[in-house]
């Protein structure tokens, strides 16, 4: 499908496929390259950016249309100079040639003519039909056009030479000469012009290519334009899609930071404590360390969806702490000895936690290892979901027993329930 010059191939991928959409993506870009004309690759599947706008987007504003396309060209030619970025368009689009008359208005008032009368001289000289009136011939009907003869028309050269009837200082009828109250110029008319609430804009966007980080780029871009001195009247703003990830990546945080606050709540109800709780939420670093890690090892970068993963690794992997220390502290409470209280509750707590991590795990290697449609989506999440588990669990074993030895000074108290 396609109109104005630009055009869009879709292409479905093979589900028994032993590439990835990525390396798909990349191999396409290499047998293009000498195209002659710009292309730019998007793979639904590959990251969370298909559910978002596209790319880099700048968008300039201001009231003066030439000066637009001025500064969308140099900040075009800004960003195509910024390591990482593809696909530079300037938003300005295909143009078409046009004739531009412009009044002046002092002259023109000096005959008591209006921009408005002068323009609709024009208007009526340029028009070489008129539909004068129609007739109906044996049931048909049919117009009858006026046209002007091909040697009365105007063009280019001899519109200046256009007379509109004006008035003189005495206020007499008088024939005034177009090119005498007007310049002429040729320039460029755009097909269409996009506003945002009410002022003229221009958006300049860009493609992030498969071996960089649209973050990193982003903030390279900004750098970059930020010695770039936009006339008075005019702003620039960067949005797309790395704007909507800034805004996703902070109210991740917020909801992280809901979310650690809830699980300590439900784990002080639960221990009726607030030292159990603080021990158990150290598993939480560790599971974040392990995520980043393996995410790192296997190559992928940090993105929304990764961090969606990070968010539901909290509410998982504390579940190992919880039954390690809720363990702890019955024996502890009984026998009065912590250390053996803390090696009794390894012995008995290990196998039902370990079981417990590799049955989630090997429910998510199919997804971890990307394999089947649209697994490329979600590729990242169950790979920290897998890492921060591993390792999460692993550490649990040996970081929670020295911050329980550390911080548990006496024995907790035990709450009886009467029969």
């Amino acid at each position: 499908s396609g109109s104005g010059g630009s055009y869009s191939i879709y292409a479905v991928l093979d589900e028994n496929r032993s590439v990835t959409s990525m390396e798909v993506s990349r191999e396409i870009e290499a047998k293009t390259a000498d195209l002659p004309c710009e292309i730019s690759i998007v793979s639904g599947s590959m990251d969370i950016s298909s559910l978002m706008e596209s790319g880099i987007s700048i968008d300039i504003e201001g009231d003066d249309l030439d000066e637009l396309r001025t500064c969308a060209r140099d900040i075009a030619d800004i960003a195509a100079s910024v390591e990482g970025v593809a696909s530079v368009n300037d938003g300005i689009g295909e143009t078409t040639p046009e004739y531009v008359i412009t009044v002046d208005k002092q002259a023109a008032m000096s005959y008591s003519l209006t921009t408005a009368q002068v323009y609709s001289a024009v208007s009526t000289a340029l028009t070489g039909e008129t539909t004068a009136t129609s007739v109906t011939v044996g049931g048909t009907d049919a117009d009858i056009v006026v046209a002007a003869a091909e040697d009365a028309a105007y063009t280019r050269d001899t519109l200046s030479d256009l007379m509109i009837e004006g008035k003189n200082s005495d206020g007499e009828s008088v024939k005034v000469r177009l090119g005498d109250i007007a310049s002429f110029s040729v320039g460029e008319s755009q097909r269409s012009i996009k506003h945002d609430q009410g002022t003229r804009t221009l958006s300049v966007t860009a493609a992030v290519d498969s071996e960089h980080n649209i973050g990193l780029v982003s903030r390279q871009l900004e750098s970059a334009l930020a010695a770039y001195d936009l006339p008075d009247g005019y702003t620039m703003q960067i949005s797309g899609e790395s704007a909507t990830i800034n805004d996703t990546l902070s109210d991740l945080i917020d909801m992280a930071l809901l979310a650690l606050l809830l699980i300590y709540l439900i784990m002080v109800a639960q221990f009726q404590s607030l030292l159990s709780p603080f021990i158990v939420m150290f598993t939480i670093p560790l599971a974040f360390t392990g995520g980043l890690l393996l995410q790192w090892a296997c190559g992928f970068e940090v993105s929304v969806i990764s961090m969606l993963g990070l968010l539901v690794l909290f509410g998982v992997v504390v579940n190992n702490g919880i039954v390690f220390v809720d363990c702890a502290n019955g024996i502890y409470a009984e026998t009065g000895d912590k250390r053996e209280s803390l090696v009794a509750a390894g012995r008995r707590r290990m196998r039902p936690i370990l079981m417990t991590t590799l049955t989630t795990v090997l429910a998510l290697v199919t997804m971890c290892f990307g394999l089947g449609t649209g697994a490329d989506l979600l590729q990242p999440m169950a790979v920290v979901l897998v890492g921060g588990l591993v390792y999460g669990t692993l550490l649990t074993l040996f970081i929670v027993p020295v911050f329980y030895d550390l911080l548990r000074r006496k024995p907790p108290r035990v709450v009886k329930v009467d029969e």
